[in-house]
């Protein structure tokens, strides 16, 4: 029994020693921390030879030996040491830039490369071996891929592909991108006739082959589609982009004298040619040129940035168009006023005929100063301006005289006009006072003539209202008189008819008299014996009755 509690006590032992030599190989030398801004890179030390066509072991298949294609992200991982191999690597970083501190040149370009956003240009070490001449290869080529890495976080095995920042096309407002496809078919140029010469002859002359734009979807050269403003991530081995600001620009050309920063003497950019009458014009100018989106394919095809439009351009042009359209006009006529600016028109119309075909609008060609030389160069510009303003005066002063003259004139036309309105002023009046006059005695006529019928008018209605009283009385008084007859008759038959009712005259007299008796003290009579009479009433209608008893008896 002892001998086997040892056995077991052995064994667990055992155990507990194996399973602590585990975790202690399994957390120390199994165990792999990968960073945040890390990844790990795990080679297998057995398996198959890897394909000739293949450098890392393809993902989910470890039957080869190698370095595997996945790579694994931050975190904790468990490997055999023994099967195993691993490093880790730090992950791929595209910056975005901060557009917040973007400032933009002349030319459209940030100044701050720091903050431009970029891309990654991806370089595939392994696949297929791509057509002789072709610099970017599609997916499963090996070189450098026409894909790429927008700004972010990648974890890229650098046993299998190599990552290149290239910075990203930034086209800032007011501007568009013009886009040039440098892969493809090649483009057929021709050659191109330009309406510029130089300053020496003011004859055309044909210039070398210029680059045209693409005609086709795979030919490469410039594309007629340009970029609007905003942030492209286009591989810089397909496409080049050239900022060109559009809108309108001006350009001085102006004689300047000394030296500017550094002691370098200042380039004198004024035109000079000769006017009819032999003199030399040196002339400044401010030209306002602009272009469209659409002009800038064109542009940069047939002349190039911005700046070759100044130099190549606009200032050439200018030198023929001044030489063609300043010999037709004398010294005096360029620097006075309506001959100059007639001059300055010519000079504009011409100048934006010469550059029609090169896709630049001439806006105004402004004519700033000019000063007259002679065959010794000597300045003639002061004596001419004294002669044309003397000149000035002399004509100023002669329509002085003139318009005092005219002045004079008219203020004796006025005066004798005036005197017209004054007797017309007094006719008019004379008129009005007899018209007045007349007006008055017809009001006053009919203002009688209506007082007079209204009298009449008045004494016809009293008329009418006395006759209207008089019948009035007369029916009154008629009808009073009936009334009264009427009342008297009914008077008369009523009595008749209490006589008759009474029997005779004397009974009906005895009634009124009763009815009208109404003693207004009580007196007592004594009668002698007997009953003592207190009611008058009652005794008024008892011999009352008495009577007619008597009298009907009678009858």
């Amino acid at each position: 029994m002892e001998k086997f509690k040892k056995l077991i006590l052995a064994g667990v032992i055992t155990l507990s020693l194996l399973l602590g030599f585990y975790l202690i190989m399994h957390w120390m030398f199994e165990r792999a921390y990968v960073g945040p801004d890390e990844a790990l890179m795990v080679s297998n030390k057995f398996g198959d030879a890897l394909p000739i066509e293949r450098i890392v072991v393809p993902a989910n298949d470890n039957r080869f030996k190698g370095v595997q294609q996945e790579l694994r992200g931050p975190g904790r991982y468990f490997l055999n040491p023994l099967t195993h191999s691993w490093k880790t690597v730090p992950l791929i970083n595209i910056p975005a830039g901060d557009p917040v501190q973007w400032q933009f040149d002349g030319q459209g370009h940030i100044k701050d490369q720091k903050t431009i956003p970029m891309i990654g240009l991806v370089s595939l070490k392994e696949g297929k071996t791509p057509p002789p001449g072709m610099d970017v290869v599609d997916a499963g080529y090996k070189g450098i891929q026409r894909e790429v890495l927008t700004p972010g976080t990648y974890k890229i095995n650098p046993q299998q592909k190599d990552v290149s920042l290239e910075y990203a096309t930034v086209v800032p407002p007011g501007s568009v991108g013009v886009v040039t496809r440098l892969t493809g078919d090649a483009v057929a140029v021709e050659s191109v006739s330009l309406s510029v010469a130089p300053a020496t002859s003011p004859s055309t002359q044909p210039v070398a082959p210029l680059t045209r734009l693409v005609t086709g979807p795979t030919q490469r050269g410039i594309l007629k589609d340009v970029l609007q403003p905003g942030i492209y991530y286009l591989n810089p081995r397909l496409m080049k982009v050239n900022i060109v600001p559009v809108g309108y620009d001006a350009i001085t050309l102006e004689h300047k004298g000394g030296s500017g920063k550094g002691g370098k003497a200042v380039e004198d950019t004024s035109i000079k040619f000769y006017s009819s009458d032999g003199y030399q014009i040196e002339a400044d100018f401010t030209v306002v040129w602009g272009r469209s989106p659409t002009d800038a394919p064109n542009i940069v095809a047939n002349i190039g940035g911005v700046d070759q439009v100044r130099d190549n351009v606009i200032e050439p042009a200018m030198k023929a168009a001044c030489q063609n359209e300043g010999a037709r006009y004398t010294a005096k006529e360029l620097i006075q006023g309506s001959t100059r600016s007639e001059f300055q028109d010519a000079l504009s119309k011409s100048l934006e005929k010469h550059m029609e075909s090169r896709n630049v609008h001439v806006l105004l060609a402004l004519v700033r100063n000019i000063t007259v030389r002679d065959n010794t160069g000597k300045d003639q510009t002061t004596g001419l301006l004294q002669t044309i303003q003397q000149t000035n005066i002399e004509i100023e002063r002669d329509l002085t005289n003139q318009q005092k003259t005219t002045t004079a004139t008219k203020k004796a036309t006025l005066e004798q006009e005036q005197k017209l309105i004054d007797v017309a002023r007094e006719t008019v009046a004379g008129d009005t006072k007899v018209k007045t006059a007349g007006l008055a005695a017809e009001g006053e006529k009919k203002a009688a003539e209506i007082d007079a019928k209204r009298e009449l008018d008045v004494a016809d209605i009293e008329k009418q209202i006395a006759e209207l009283d008089a019948k009035r009385t007369e029916i009154l008084g008629k009808a009073t008189a009936d009334v009264e007859r009427m009342k008297n008759e009914a008077e008369a038959k009523g009595a008749k008819l209490m006589i008759d009712a009474f029997g005779t005259p004397q009974s009906y007299n005895l009634y009124i008299f009763a009815k009208n008796f109404e003693p207004k003290d009580l007196r007592l009579i004594f009668a002698g014996p007997g009953t003592l009479w207190t009611d008058l009433k009652s005794f008024e209608q008892v011999g009352a009755t008495k009577v007619i008893q008597q009298t009907q008896e009678k009858k």
